[in-house]
Parts: C-alpha cells; structure tokens; sequence
C-alpha cells in the first residue's frame, strides 16, 4: 500500500532516471530499462485521489458549497453571449462565475474559477494571461472563451485580431482532446464535442466512477489514436504537451463532487455528463451546445487545498512516467503514422530536457512552462509596445509567479522554433463553422 510519503520519495527517485529524448515511442520504451518499476509508477499514478497528488483530507459544507441559483442560476447563453470548447468554462458563464457574455478579464478568470472550482489563483491568473496574450486583447486584458469577440481592432496587426481559445490551434487548444475531434479530422472545427468520443471517456467509468489514471490512460491512447489517424498531428510544447493532458486531469481534480463521506472527490457518469451538456443513455448520447451546467448540490474542493500551477506539474509527472507513451512533442511529418520527435534540449538550447517534465516536485514544470510562455511571445510585440508593455506586465504579474519562491529557473534565450518545420500540422490553422454556439 502506497502511502503520500512513499509515492513522493518513488517518484522522485524515477525523475532523476527518466531522461529519454526525442518523445519517440521507442525510445521512451528503451529508457525504461532505467527506471525502477514502470509497474511501481502506475500503482502511484492509480494511489491518486480525484483532488490528485496532494489529497483532499477535510470537508467543509459551508465552504466547498457551489451555489447553483439566485445569481448563479442556469441561464442558456443568448444568440450574441459566447461559448467554446472548454465544458467548465461554459458552465461557469452559464451560471455567472464569468461573464455571461463569454469574455472576460483576468480577474473575473480569478474570483470565478476559485468560487467554483477551487483553482487557485496563480493558476487561473496564469492560463488566463495566456490566453490574453496570445488570443486575446493584451491593451483590454480581455479573452475570449470561444470564438472571437467583438473587437475594437487594438490588438490588430501587433498579435494578430483576438480569436478566443476556439481558434487557437497549436498556441492554446491542440490535438488528442478527451471530447473534441482533431481539428484537422473535423473540418477545422476544433471546438464542438463529438458523441462518439465522449462516448468512449464516458465507458471508462469503474463502479461509476472516473479516476486520475483511468484518464491518464485514456489520453496516452487518444495521442496514439491522433498519430494512426491525422496526418497533421502535431503536438505543440504548451498546446498538446501541458493544455490537452492537463485538461483531461482537469475534468477529475475540478469536476469531482466532494462530501464528507469522500472528501477527495469523486465523479460518476451523470455529473460527467452533465458538465458536457450530453443527454441520453450510453452509447446513445445527444450534445446540446453550449448548455454546460453545474451539478446540483455540488461541492467543490476544499479550499485548504485549492489547486495551484505545481500540482498541475506533479500530477502530470506522474502521468507521464506511468504512461510514457502520453508524453508527446512533435508530430506526423508525411501521413499517418509518421511521427517525429523534437528533443527538447535542443529546442532550448539545452537548457531544458525531459527531467524538467517528470520531475515530481512541480518544479522542474513551472520553471519550464513559464520559461516557455515568455519564449514565444513574438519579439515584434515587446519591440512595438516598449519595455512597459501591457504584455510584459502580464508575464510579471501572472506568468512568472508560477514559479515557486527562490526558485532560480534558466531563461531561455534561443527557442528554436525551425525545429518545427518538418510537420505539416504546425503551420495548419483552422477556422471551422463561425460559430459561438
């Protein structure tokens, strides 16, 4: 029996082994030679609570309690209020969490996220300012959580118009999603849920419920799918290597109902769906766009425990070194079946490599990812804005604190994006059906 202890200790001990590079299924297969026990990391991986690595010990009623009526009462979104792919944040507009109008600011991302979720602030205010920088209006501080916005034009020829995180393939929204088909499969629509792959998540439940690892593995088998399947596949380093694995933990260490009798959490099939806008029974589902809810008398996690940037880090560490088939960069480079690598060493000038990915404190993850964030904002955009821009602020005051205190991370200085040039589906950009549901 595992206990908290001795899954921290184990798994540190398979970080330090765990250094194979190129993510080619091979030679991540090769490299386990050098870990301990791949059996030994998936018993820590399935050890795992719905609050992840840190476990939620305690209940309180008054605290965790979501409110589902008076100002957050269900209201459908209107004909001109926006909606995308991401089921929790349309739940969240849907209930006035954000913005009904379905654009928001980093702050409301904030309060909104903290009060329904439990996600704390230097994680929301992170994915947040993210999304503002590269698919929002960084002069406004506003993004969208679907397609575009009204726009005013400001940001127009700096970072390109905002298009919301619907339009954003390969900077926000990437391939192998737990509920969306690939871009590339969907006729550019890389936003709308598709039954059939909701489906296959939903028939995953073990005595109707759902786990870490059970969507864990689900995901290593979605990016095995994508390869076997799109021939623009492409897993880009924050799109597809952080957003599309997080976001499938996401649904358990967010989604997950909390009570006494089980303070860590747990989601079953009706909860699931409901947080999808899906009706019906299996396999017979039918999707309502747009019509995310919250459960009823639903509680989130404690807010003694909120989760935070690290432990997004140390739950995927533990994803990856169970599942090292999930841990992907790189893409399709002439058809299906092709798949490629990027070492990641050599993307960064060798300041960073795979260690940095698995490593079990978080650490080596916020260091990595905050790094990353800065490393592609286009240089054009600090040149034209000035040492006191509106985006360089944003990375001081939201990106940057990911990173634990005292931690010294190195910068990345070359970021060798030509790296990429090789796979058709890097420069792929999809507009699909123009709709905000």
């Amino acid at each position: 029996m595992f206990t908290m202890k001795s899954i921290a200790i184990a798994a540190a001990g398979f970080a330090i082994h765990a250094s194979a590079f190129p993510f080619v299924l091979e030679q991540i297969q090769q490299e386990r030679r050098q870990v301990p026990s791949t059996t030994a990391a998936r018993d820590i991986s399935a050890a795992r609570g719905n609050c992840g690595v840190v476990p939620c010990l305690v209940f309180n009623e008054k605290d965790q309690y979501v409110s589902t009526t008076g100002d957050h009462a269900y209201a459908s979104p209107a004909a001109d209020e926006i909606r995308g792919p991401c089921p929790g944040l349309n739940a969240a507009a849907n209930h006035g969490y954000l913005s009904h109008s379905g654009v928001t600011t980093i702050e409301e991302t904030i309060t909104g996220m903290g009060a329904l979720f439990g996600m704390s602030p230097d994680l929301a205010g992170f994915l947040a300012a993210y999304a503002v920088i590269f698919d929002g209006d960084p002069i406004l501080g506003t993004w969208s959580i679907g397609g575009p916005p009204p726009s005013n034009g400001l940001t127009k020829g700096l970072l390109g118009q905002a298009q919301g995180i619907s339009y954003s393939h390969n900077v926000y929204e990437g391939d192998s999603s737990i509920g969306r088909r690939d871009a590339y499969l969907n006729n550019g629509d890389a936003h709308s849920l598709d039954v059939e792959r909701f489906a296959s998540a939903y028939a995953l439940n073990k005595n109707n419920r759902y786990t870490l690892d059970l969507f864990a593995q689900n995901f290593a088998s979605k990016a095995q799918e994508s390869i076997s399947t799109n021939p623009y596949y492409f897993a880009a380093p924050f799109s597809t290597t952080l957003v599309s694995p997080a976001a499938y933990n996401f649904v358990i260490n967010f989604m997950s109902n909390h009570s006494a009798e089980e303070p860590n959490g747990y989601l079953d099939g009706e909860m699931f769906k409901t947080w999808f806008a899906v009706t019906g029974d299996y396999p017979n589902f039918t999707w309502l766009p747009g019509q995310e809810r919250i459960p009823d008398n639903w509680y989130k996690r404690t807010t003694t425990n909120e989760y935070n940037a690290v432990n997004v880090f140390m739950d995927l560490g533990v994803n990856f070194l169970a599942y090292p088939d999930s841990l992907r960069l790189g893409g399709n480079t002439n058809g299906v079946n092709t798949y490629a690598g990027v070492d990641l060493a050599d993307l960064t000038g060798g300041l960073y490599n795979l260690t940095h990915l698995v490593d079990q404190s978080g650490q080596g993850g916020a260091c990595f990812f905050a790094q990353l964030a800065q490393a592609i904002i286009p240089d054009s955009a600090a040149t034209v804005l000035g040492e006191l821009s509106p985006i360089l602020n944003l990375v001081n005051k939201f990106i940057k604190p990911i990173i634990p205190a005292g931690l010294d991370c190195p910068t990345i200085d070359k970021y060798d994006q030509t790296l990429f040039n090789k796979f058709p589906g890097y420069t792929y950009s999809p507009s699909g059906p123009a709709t905000n549901y």
